[in-house]
């Protein structure tokens, strides 16, 4: 059966029930009346029939038919064909695909006009979604999304870039609390304050960041495992001014590492060679209390005077006077009669004019002159 309009039923029942001209005059005499109660009684009826039957919405929009994860952040940056960055208010698209290439767009967006992306030193930063929300089923029904990106006219840069897990960690948007109890979580990887981790922590592409302290105990090593060797760079990031400091406890370090790429180490420090048939053995590094770089080589006497120049490449990282040692191998003594800035002029005051020798020569590493056996400052503990 078609039910009318709720408001033309409810206007047929006002007609109906107002007074007529000539009723106008008694209509003081209905007030208070059981036909006024029975007046009241049919419009709250009315008003529930038609909250029932649709003509009132209950609280959410009608025909809605998919839901948006909310906003997805994205920062990239922008140069010329020169390769200086971009500062300026650009026109952009970003589009979200199933595949790495071809493929229809499930997903667009324009930046543009008053929207138009601005760029700062070649950086900018959008909220994918806030202009055009993204349907929740594009990212729940997609096991690898890509985003293609256009700038101003351009065609669609290449590659596009594959999106990591964010997308799919903002579809739960929120957990209610009291959702997660401890028979949801394996307690071989997932422990509370005070347990002791027995599992292991698997990380696939991503970082792991900590800011407060890392414990770890027990009789087996801490082991870090990389992948393939293509993608096996370990970078271990800290803030200017800092050190990283293994070992010692408190206030007594066995080796440190700073920002500016200065080491020091407690022990010796040396290599591991594979010596033949005696097996891998110890070369120890020269130590001295400055700075100093050094290179050496051969030359020989010719009419009793020889001229040596050195590598610019290695006079280059060196600063300063450079000591020049000589060694005779034959019967002759030898001096350094001159020293200039890229060679040494080695003569014989006696013995074979034509002998050959071997040289030796250091001088102060380039920016570090004046160090001379720093004192070691006190690296406190805070555990």
């Amino acid at each position: 059966m078609n039910r009318k309009p709720f408001l033309v039923s409810l206007g047929e029942l006002v007609v109906a029930y107002w007074p007529r001209p000539n009723l106008r005059r008694r209509i003081r005499w209905l007030l208070p009346t059981p036909g006024n109660a029975l007046f009241t009684l049919l419009v709250v009826g009315a008003l529930l029939w038609a909250q029932s039957a649709g003509a009132f919405p209950n609280g959410r929009p009608q025909g809605a038919t998919s839901t948006s994860t909310g906003t997805l952040a994205y920062q990239g940056r922008l140069a010329n064909a020169s390769g200086t960055p971009i500062t300026d208010t650009v026109n952009m698209s970003f589009r979200l695909y199933n595949v790495a290439s071809g493929g229809t767009p499930l997903w667009n967006e324009q930046w543009t006009g008053s929207n138009g992306v601005k760029v700062s030193d070649g950086l900018f930063n959008v909220m994918r979604g806030s202009l055009t929300a993204i349907p929740q089923s594009v990212v729940t029904g997609n096991s690898s999304l890509w985003l293609g990106i256009t700038v101003g006219t351009d065609d669609e840069m290449t590659p596009r870039v594959q999106l990591g897990s964010v997308p799919f960690a903002v579809q739960a948007l929120t957990v209610p609390d009291g959702s997660i109890t401890p028979t949801k979580l394996d307690r071989q990887y997932v422990n509370k304050a005070g347990d002791t981790m027995t599992g292991n922590i698997q990380m696939d592409g991503h970082a792991l960041y900590q800011t407060g302290n890392i414990f770890g105990h027990g009789q087996n090593p801490a082991q870090i495992h990389m992948p393939a060797p293509q993608n096996g760079d370990l970078f271990i990031n800290w803030h200017s001014g800092g050190r990283l400091v293994f070992g010692g406890g408190k206030g007594d370090p066995q080796f440190l590492v700073d920002t500016n790429g200065n080491l020091w180490a407690k022990g010796t420090k040396s290599a591991i060679v594979q010596a033949g048939e005696f097996g891998k053995r110890t070369l120890y590094a020269v130590e001295a209390p400055d700075v100093r770089f050094s290179d050496e080589g051969a030359a020989r006497l010719k009419d009793g005077v020889a001229r040596v120049t050195l590598d610019p490449v290695f006079l280059e990282t060196i600063e300063g006077e450079y000591l020049v040692h000589v060694t005779p191998y034959g019967d002759a003594s030898l001096y350094v009669a001159e020293v200039g800035k890229d060679y040494f002029v080695v003569k014989a005051r006696e013995g074979d004019p034509n002998v050959a020798f071997a040289w030796r020569l250091s001088a102060h590493r380039k920016g570090y002159g004046g160090v001379r056996l720093e004192e070691v400052e006190r690296v406190e503990s805070t555990n």
